[in-house]
């Protein structure tokens, strides 16, 4: 950049010395009327912040010829000769008379107020000069250096500006290490926004033949809130005074229509200039950065919604809930492998158990083992299988009955909702009181699930009892933000509902809050602004208005509720539903199989007459004289017979029938010799 300036420097001069050699000969002897270490100060107190400089030159360059040498030999940094680069913020304007560098100014961005001037003009400035019209320089910073005098712009956030003749140039304007506005009443809006802001009451004020609705911010209960706790603070250190006007329409930050119009909102007013500072939560986006100026931001905070809590249940298949479905089927995968095994073994192998040869009592039998409550004696040549089939029913048993006993005497919940897919599959609905939202400002629409919020929104305004019933039936996410650790509904009217809901774990985005200035406030501010941040000042008004104006549900919300809470409850019916379920299936089958045998046994007669000859062979049998006639005549069955053994001895199974109906002969014998 600086190579292509030297070139187009020499060009002007060059071309100028080839047809007018006697002139440039007698320029170039001339010595300067500025100094090099008063020129050096000059270069250092107007170009303080710019990292280039934009040169404009008179159209007759024999009178600053030398001015313009000593500026190149002089400036540390690159420059650019009869261009614009709005990145470099430096503009030095040379001329032999004031009208040449008004002209100059026209293309000067002096509304911006990071932009920096000097001028110099190679005669004398009488007092009367146009340069002398403060508005030709809006926001920007400015010096004026004439062969009568020097001249400084008086600091961009005094109202009215005015140029100070100075006696030297080390007293040009330079860095504004103290601030002092000098009372200066800035024009400030803000809404009622808990936390930031607690403004509610306003009255009726003129303001630039404009009636406003203004803030009356009587009490230290009205003037209350983080950022405007850090407004007050700046005021006193800025030594400016306020007037704080209510917000209008239904924008609180506006809409942007295209490129270069915004609609609304207090962005709107910061850019008609009917307002100098705007407070109230505002998003240092790219979308707001690009039409104002906003401060250093103060906090950064967190979106995220609030959810419903998960409700209590009580669950018919609460005995299935130890282990999932997953471990469920593969028990049952390994039974019925197991089952087959065992079946196929005792079918090859003639040395095997025998009752393994039926398939449906090897399964009865491997689930008795594997539950502990089959025993068999008889474990020749499968001894390792089954001990193997019960140490694994052993290790299954005691993890099912340790995490059975604390589920089923603790509450349990539905599912919770932590993740914005679990929120798009729960189909909750959220929204706000304001207009639908400028998406890329509220979600990530790079994320798959992050997009698809903006499908289940609703406006809340003119439909509260609607939104009212969607909460009571648990299908609304109310929208907030979270500063340090507490959760901030946007809109304040759902405080009141908050109570059954909890903060859903993933967020939805973060962004930091600011402050929208105008551009000749933007320096002081963020001086503040930054002192405020690094002594803790700002942290100490975060904690303390959070101490005092929080309330408990707010400091709930992140609070888990399931689960946690330590109260065990008695059992119910429900969650057993299963156990009982299994045993009415067990009966049915033992009823259904014990009067199949019953029906065999009986042969053709009915099954009421068998139950009257068990019960009247029951009698005879506890009859002393049987017994004891009995022992001598007959060979005892089994040594410890018993009421039940004898019901069983009468009731065999099919496969036994011959064998009973020749014992049921020989008692009847021997009961008919007894009466003989």
């Amino acid at each position: 950049m600086k190579v292509n300036s030297m070139f187009g420097v020499l060009l002007l001069i060059i071309i100028p010395v080839l047809t007018d050699k006697r002139n440039i000969m007698k320029n170039s002897k001339m010595e300067s009327w500025i100094s090099t270490e008063n020129f050096t100060t000059m270069i250092k107190k107007s170009f303080l912040y710019s990292k280039c400089c934009n040169i404009f030159l008179s159209e007759s360059i024999y009178d600053v010829e030398t001015l313009l040498h000593q500026f190149i030999n002089i400036y540390p940094r690159e420059y650019v000769l009869h261009k614009i680069l709005y990145d470099c913020q430096g503009y030095f304007l040379l001329g032999p008379t004031d009208g040449e560098i008004e002209n100059a100014m026209r293309f000067v961005p002096s509304s911006i107020s990071t932009t920096e001037i000097l001028i110099i003009i190679n005669d004398e400035l009488k007092n009367t000069s146009k340069l002398f019209n403060v508005s030709l320089f809006g926001n920007s910073n400015a010096n004026i250096v004439s062969r009568s005098g020097i001249w400084t712009l008086s600091e961009n956030y005094l109202k009215p500006r005015f140029f100070l003749k100075v006696h030297s140039y080390e007293e040009l304007m330079s860095e504004f290490n103290i601030v002092d506005m000098k009372g200066r009443e800035l024009q400030v809006c803000t809404f009622y926004q808990p936390p930031f802001s607690y403004l509610n009451k306003t009255i009726k004020k003129v303001i630039d033949d404009v009636e406003e609705e203004v803030f009356l911010a009587d009490s230290d209960n009205e003037k209350d809130g983080i950022e405007m706790k850090i407004f007050l603070v700046m005021a006193e250190k800025l030594n400016f005074t306020w007037t704080i006007r209510k917000l209008k329409g239904k924008y609180r930050y506006g809409r942007r229509i295209n490129s270069t119009e915004w609609n609304g909102g207090v962005i709107q007013l910061v850019l008609e200039k009917k307002i100098d500072l705007a407070f109230g939560n505002v998003r240092l986006t790219p979308n707001h950065y690009e039409f104002v100026n906003m401060s250093t931001p103060w906090v950064q905070m967190l979106t995220q919604f609030l959810v419903p809590r998960p409700q209590p249940i009580t669950n018919f298949w609460a005995l299935m809930r130890p282990f999932s479905m997953g471990s469920w089927i593969l028990v049952l995968i390994m039974l019925i492998v197991k089952s087959m095994y065992m079946y196929v073994r005792a079918k090859v192998d003639p040395k095997f158990p025998k009752r393994f040869r039926s398939i449906f009592c090897t399964i009865t039998e491997l689930i008795g083992r594997l539950v502990g409550t089959w025993m068999p004696r008889n474990t020749v040549n499968a001894r390792l299988e089954l001990h193997l089939w019960q140490t694994a029913g052993f290790l299954l048993v005691t993890a099912y009955c340790s995490s059975l006993a604390a589920r089923l005497t603790n509450s349990e919940y539905v599912d919770r909702i932590d993740t914005i897919r679990q929120f798009l599959e729960a189909d909750l609905l959220w929204g706000h009181k304001g207009p639908v939202p400028y998406w890329p400002d509220y979600l990530d629409l790079d994320d798959i699930y992050a997009s698809q919020l903006s499908s289940r929104y609703t406006s809340v305004r003119g439909q509260e009892a609607h939104i009212y019933t969607l909460i009571k039936q648990r299908k609304f996410a109310i929208y907030g933000f979270v500063i340090d650790s507490i959760f901030f509904p946007e809109d304040d009217i759902f405080k009141e509902y908050i109570k059954n809901y909890r903060l859903m774990k993933e967020s939805t985005g973060n962004y930091y809050s600011s402050f929208v200035v105008q551009s000749w406030l933007l320096q002081p501010i963020d001086m503040v602004m930054l002192w405020l941040r690094e002594s803790g000042i700002a942290l100490f008004h975060l904690n303390n208005v959070m101490h005092r104006r929080i309330s408990f549900n707010l400091r709930e919300v992140v609070k888990e509720h399931d689960g946690l809470d330590g109260i065990y409850r008695r059992l119910g019916l429900t969650p057993l539903g299963v156990g009982f379920l299994v045993l009415i299936v067990g009966l049915l089958a033992s009823t259904i199989v014990f009067f199949y045998e019953l029906k065999q046994a009986s042969n053709s007669r009915s099954i009421c007459e068998a139950f009257r000859d068990i019960h009247k062979k029951r009698k005879i049998y506890k009859s002393s004289t049987y017994k004891r006639n009995y022992r001598k005549g007959v060979e005892p069955i089994d040594h410890n017979l018993s009421n039940k053994n004898f019901d069983l001895f009468v009731i065999k199974p099919a496969g036994h029938i011959e064998s009973a109906r020749k014992c049921n002969n020989k008692i009847h014998n021997n009961l008919g010799n007894m009466s003989i």
